[in-house]
């Protein structure tokens, strides 16, 4: 069969149309399909762009206007602001990425309005209709297009609580303190770290460098040091400042060396050199994060480190975390230590001239005082945490002056740190103390700082009174052997192990978040919430690397229950006082209290007129019973609160000289009342003290030994300097404060 006669071919079915129409449409032409090829070809294979160029429909004119306005208004800035909207200012998203989100949000939803099938826009957009709608019934189009815009980014099933907890996390992650300085990073600097015991001339070396150096900064521990370094550089011919929380003295407006407590380091200043002393208070729960401040921050060349072996390696981890150098410098003692053979059994009349008892609370050390000098007819000096640090400095000189008859020095743990003793033995009256709640053994590191007091080289006394590994004086010959006991043989096991082991490495820093940290995290909730909850809340979701730790606030957040329902007090002013040196004496924290109302509400802050101040215990000529000498210290901590909180708020705290009067008034009789007082020693206390085996932590806090009542973890209470937060500004008097102050005064 041929191939015209299939079937096939003589069906109509499958006869091609020859109508000049196709489906509707024009039949294509040879022409026509040539120019769609061509065209195809110059655009790639792409498919042909839909013209949006349709203007607004009529019927949404005026929704197209409006929802532009509003558009635009909600536009979030690239970064943040106080004035910012709070829909933005709590969301995760980084200010640029959301910002550059909700501008390509806002783009599709006004091409919405150019094109039939607004389904192209996608789903998640609102559509002329609904927009329309929206507006009708009133329900507000700023609501609208931020639950649109959520929904956009994926953030639509994010509740409101949830936005708020992941901002409350973000705002407590403090894992890299390293970029908060960031003045320092811009510069490679060297650290020296110069460890060693005590005695052992590591500080003596640094401060060598200090005096060398073009300018520079010294931060140590204690008031009593930064002005034992004042005094010592303007003795030899070298301008010094100083700078400590209650206390400014400026010798020269361009003096090169600032001598100051470490939590008053200024950190914007370039200087050559900066020396800070006992760095192993970095691991200190309490008070830390003032040397990591210093140690992260200090814009200085050279930064010289003086403390204790056991900070090397956090020291080289810290530096190697922000790019320094880290040279270690190892000292070892000058002079030997040794443990004696035994201990003095209880007897005080082995008690010697040149001894240190060392007891842990002020009713023993008064007691002991009492006995020793009746039994052994020795005149004993007395030094403790609570009494004004130019009292310590004074009872020490009197100790070291063998004619000042004074023989033996009883003291609390406040000789560890900060005095220079001419020692010969130190004698430790327990190795258990009072921590507020319970007896504990005293730990490793704390028995070692003290005992090392013993043995020390001898100068002569001066007004000064300053030990070689503590000044820029040469190195004199070498003393005797420095000496170690314990009064009763229930103490002397724990003393021989503890001076027999080492204590284990200091593993983190401390850190406590900086101002505008807190007011960020304060932005979070209602304005009406107390900054108790704020800090508590803060400190319950703060976390760090492995390299820090968060110090406690436990102290913080009692003073600012204390500042509740005080009107005008703004969140730094809050901060401010919650820095301040109180402490736990009842009668400070009401004082306290009057002077914050002061502030608040812009009232005469000069002392004579603060209520609740004991000025009539300077009335009593010859003090001579333990609770008037309890309400000296209580106004000499009073009259330093006033002092430090005066630099702060000068416009509020005037005149200065008036109080600097009363506290060398209140000094005077404190040291009157140190030689009266009496105290009858009671029965040491059944204890287990430390034994071969007991667990060698790192050292714990010292808290406050030597009073009663629960410790603050900062060793001696007034060795406690006070200060202002991280990075917050040391006045915080505006002008605005300043005028308010001037027109209510």
């Amino acid at each position: 069969m041929s191939q015209k006669n299939l079937p096939s071919q003589r069906t109509t079915a499958f006869r091609i149309s020859r109508h000049p129409t196709y489906d509707g449409r024009p039949m294509p032409t040879v022409g026509g399909l040539l120019q769609a090829r061509t065209e195809l070809q110059e655009r790639e294979g792409k498919p042909v762009e839909k013209k949006t160029s349709k203007p607004p429909a009529k019927d949404y004119r005026e929704i197209y206007t409006l929802t532009e306005q509003v558009l635009m208004k909600l536009t979030p800035p690239p970064v943040h602001s106080p004035n910012v909207h709070s829909w933005y200012k709590r969301n995760p998203m980084p200010p640029k990425e959301l910002r550059t989100r909700y501008q390509a949000f806002a783009n599709k939803v006004l091409a919405g309005f150019t094109v039939q099938d607004y389904t192209a826009t996608g789903n998640s957009l609102p559509t002329p209709e609904k927009i329309a709608t929206v507006h009708k019934e009133g329900r507000g189009l700023d609501g609208f297009f931020f639950s649109s815009f959520l929904q956009y980014i994926g953030q639509k099933d994010l509740g409101k609580k949830d936005i708020h907890m992941i901002n409350i996390k973000k705002a407590g992650d403090m894992r890299f303190p390293q970029e908060w300085y960031p003045m320092a990073r811009q510069f490679k600097r060297t650290w020296h770290l110069h460890v060693g015991p005590t005695n052992s001339g590591k500080t003596y070396n640094a401060l060598k460098r200090l005096e060398e150096s073009a300018d520079g900064i010294y931060a140590g521990p204690l008031r009593l040091l930064a002005h034992e370094i004042f005094e010592r550089m303007n003795a030899k011919g070298i301008p010094c400042n100083l700078v400590t929380g209650d206390d400014r003295r400026v010798v020269s407006a361009t003096a090169a060396i600032a001598s100051s407590t470490v939590e008053m380091v200024d950190l914007n200043r370039q200087v050559e050199v900066a020396v800070l002393d006992e760095i192993q208070m970095i691991g200190d729960e309490d008070r830390g994060w003032a040397w990591t401040q210093a140690l992260l921050g200090v814009r200085a060349k050279e930064v010289h480190m003086c403390g204790e072996e056991r900070t090397v390696d956090l020291i080289k981890s810290l530096a190697a975390s922000v790019g320094d150098e880290c040279i270690v410098h190892n000292y070892t003692r000058l002079g030997p230590l040794e443990v004696m053979k035994e201990s003095l059994g209880g007897d005080l009349n082995k008690i010697q001239n040149g001894d240190c008892v060392v007891t842990f609370s002020r009713k023993s050390i008064f007691a002991m005082k009492k006995d020793i000098e009746k039994v052994t007819g020795l005149r004993c000096a007395v030094i403790y945490g609570s009494l004004p640090p130019e009292t310590r400095s004074l009872q020490a000189k009197h100790f070291n002056d063998p004619e000042s008859g004074y023989d033996v020095l009883v003291a609390s743990d406040a000789v560890g740190m900060g005095l220079n003793l001419s020692v010969k033995r130190m004698i430790f009256e327990t190795t258990i103390k009072w921590n507020g709640s319970e007896y504990e053994a005293i730990s490793v590191p704390h028995i070692k700082q003290i005992a090392g007091r013993a043995g020390r080289y001898k100068v002569a006394v001066s007004k000064h009174n300053i030990q070689a590994d503590e000044t820029v004086a040469p190195l004199p010959a070498a003393p005797s052997v420095g000496l170690v006991t314990t009064l009763d043989e229930v103490d002397y096991k724990s003393l021989k192990y503890a001076m027999s082991v080492t204590p284990k490495s200091i593993p983190t820093a401390g850190i406590l978040p900086t101002s505008s940290q807190i007011e960020e995290f304060a932005s979070l909730y209602p304005p009406d919430k107390e900054l108790s909850f704020i800090l508590k809340e803060m400190d319950e979701t703060m976390r760090t690397a492995k390299l820090f730790h968060i110090c406690r606030v436990e102290e913080q957040i009692k003073t600012a229950r204390l500042l509740e329902g005080i009107l005008g007090l703004r969140i730094l002013e809050k901060l401010q006082f919650c820095m301040a040196p109180i402490g736990r004496d009842l009668k400070v924290q009401e004082a306290v209290r009057r002077m914050a109302e002061c502030v608040g509400s812009n009232k005469d802050g000069s002392l004579l007129e603060i209520p609740n101040v004991d000025l009539e215990v300077l009335d009593i000529d010859n003090p001579k019973t333990m609770p008037v000498l309890q309400r000296l210290e209580s106004l000499h901590k009073t009259i330093l609160v006033w002092l430090w909180l005066s630099w702060r708020f000068p416009a509020t705290f005037a005149p200065r000289e008036t109080a600097q009067e009363l506290k060398e008034i209140c000094e005077a009789k404190i040291d009157i009342a140190l030689s009266n007082v009496r105290f009858e020693r009671g029965k040491k206390p059944a204890y287990e003290r430390l034994s071969l085996g007991a667990s060698m932590d790192v050292e714990e806090s010292a808290g406050d030994t030597d009073v009663e009542g629960p410790p603050t973890g900062h060793g001696d209470e007034d060795d406690f300097e006070g200060t202002v937060l991280p990075h917050l500004n040391d006045n915080l008097v505006d002008s605005e404060r300043l005028n308010q102050v001037s027109a209510s005064n």
